[in-house]
C-alpha cells in the first residue's frame, strides 16, 4: 500500500537499483530529453556523509569519518560493510528528502542513486508509477564494475586485492537485498542483463513514468 505521506514529494520520480546497472546514464538521457531536474545522489555524497553529518543525528555516519581506508575495507568483513551501509543509509535518506523538498517543484525532479532502497522510497510514493528499480544480474554488474576499474580507491589501501574482493562481495549482498525488497514490496523493476541497449531501457523507464505524469496532469 502507498503511504499517505507520498504527495509531499509528488513532483519527484525515483530511479533506484544496485550500482553498475546504468541508472545514472538513463537518468541523464531522460533528464535532457524531458528537461527534468536531476538529483544524482552520488553527487551529494560528500555533503551528506561528511559535511552535514552530526554526532547526535547521524551517529554511525559521523563515527565513520574517523576510520581509515584499511579499517573500512580491509579489517572489516563484507557482511559488516553491508550492515554499515544499511545504518548509514537510514541516516542519509532524510537528508535526500530534505534536499528534494527545498528544490523547486517544477519541472519534475528525477532522483537517482544506488541507495534508494525500496523500503525507504515506498512511503514517499503517491503512485506506483512514480518509481522503478533497475536490477542487474551479478554478471552484468561485475563486468560493468571491472570495465570501470572499480573500486579505484583500492590502491590507497594496504591490500588492493582484498579491498576489491570485499568490495565486490558487499555489492553482491546489496544487490540481493534490493532485489528481495523490490519483490517483497511488489514494486516495479526492470531486469538488466546487457541484452537490451541503454536506449531501450531508457524508453521503458520513461513509459513507466509517463503513466504517473499523465494521471497527475489530469488531476490538476
Amino acid at each position: 500500500m502507498i503511504d499517505k505521506n507520498g504527495p509531499k514529494l509528488s513532483h519527484v520520480l525515483w530511479l533506484g537499483g544496485a550500482s553498475d546497472s546504468g541508472k545514472t546514464t538513463i537518468a541523464q538521457i531522460l533528464g535532457q530529453k524531458n528537461r527534468w531536474q536531476l538529483y544524482l545522489c552520488d553527487m551529494h555524497e560528500h555533503n551528506h556523509l561528511i559535511a552535514r553529518s552530526q554526532p547526535d543525528l547521524h551517529p554511525v555516519t559521523y563515527n565513520n569519518l574517523s576510520k581509515s581506508i584499511d579499517e573500512k575495507w580491509i579489517f572489516t568483513t563484507p557482511e559488516e560493510m553491508f550492515q554499515d551501509i544499511m545504518s548509514t543509509n537510514n541516516e542519509r535518506f532524510p537528508m535526500i528528502c530534505y534536499d528534494l523538498n527545498v528544490m523547486p517543484s517544477k519541472p519534475i525532479i528525477l532522483v537517482e542513486g544506488p541507495r534508494l532502497f525500496p523500503n525507504l522510497v515506498q512511503p514517499m510514493l503517491s503512485d506506483i508509477h512514480q518509481a522503478i528499480w533497475l536490477l542487474p544480474t551479478d554478471e552484468f554488474a561485475e563486468n560493468s564494475a571491472s570495465q570501470r576499474d572499480k573500486p579505484k580507491m583500492r590502491y590507497e589501501s594496504c591490500n588492493a586485492d582484498l579491498f576489491k574482493s570485499n568490495f565486490f562481495e558487499r555489492e553482491r549482498l546489496l544487490r540481493n537485498y534490493i532485489r528481495k525488497e523490490v519483490f517483497s514490496l511488489k514494486l516495479p523493476y526492470i531486469e538488466i542483463t546487457g541484452i537490451e541497449s541503454v536506449d531501450i531501457i531508457a524508453n521503458k523507464v520513461e513509459l513507466h513514468y509517463k503513466e504517473y505524469i499523465g494521471n497527475k496532469q489530469d488531476k490538476n
